[in-house]
């Protein structure tokens, strides 16, 4: 082989190396992933339930989300606050506990339209506990035992989101039950698709937030 010949072929070799090395990395980096979502999964799995087959707790907590113009709640939202209407009216909870971004106008302020929603449907003002720091679902669930003294809680939340909110819960030492809010209309296939993916990346970053950072609420 000339030397020419060996100077094309040592950098082909190179390459095909770390092609390789890349190929393998990628399939650990997805192989790690797909197990830290499972183990999301599963671990909450157990603890997800009918609502009337829940057990009482301190509060039914109910995750913010998105608010329309003029304040009302977005779709997913309402399905939540119709579930947390249906075990507050089951005595499953003295307390509703809606936790998410507050303050701000109209249009932003999640906690607000939450208290407006259920207030309107008969919760007395009294039963409706504040959280205006619940931005993420780690604040939220963090946030039920360190501010607000809870020792257990009923989270509702759509079918996608409730096993990430039970698990966080119970990995930061919250006797913590899911409910699965049902769809109370029919979801474009885009929305459904779009939550999924997301909460696939979140139950990810849950498990490293739980395991490996050691995140905390406000961090």
């Amino acid at each position: 082989m000339s030397a020419t010949a060996v100077a094309v072929a040592a950098p082909s070799r190179t390459r095909g190396r770390w092609r390789r090395r890349l190929f393998a990395g990628t399939l650990v980096l997805f192989a790690a992933g797909a197990a830290m979502h499972e183990h999301v999964v599963r671990s909450a799995a157990p603890f997800v339930m009918a609502a009337i087959d829940a057990p009482k707790a301190d509060f039914v907590v109910v995750p913010g989300a998105k608010i329309e113009p003029g304040g009302l709640p977005c779709d997913l939202l309402v399905d939540r606050l119709e579930e947390a209407l249906e075990l507050f009216r089951l005595g499953k909870a003295p307390r509703v506990l809606v936790s998410g971004r507050g303050g701000g106008g109209l249009d932003t302020d999640e906690v607000a339209a939450m208290r407006r929603y259920l207030q309107d449907r008969g919760v007395p003002a009294a039963a409706i506990v504040d959280d205006n720091e619940g931005l993420r679902t780690l604040d939220t669930m963090q946030r039920s035992v360190d501010v607000f003294g809870a020792h257990s809680v009923i989270v509702v939340s759509n079918p996608f989101h409730v096993a990430r909110s039970v698990f966080l819960g119970r990995e930061y030492g919250l006797t913590t039950i899911g409910v699965a809010a049902p769809y109370l209309r029919d979801y474009s296939r885009s929305t459904m698709w779009k939550n999924q993916a997301r909460e696939v990346v979140a139950r990810v970053r849950a498990w490293l937030d739980v395991f490996l950072l050691g995140t905390r609420s406000g961090s």
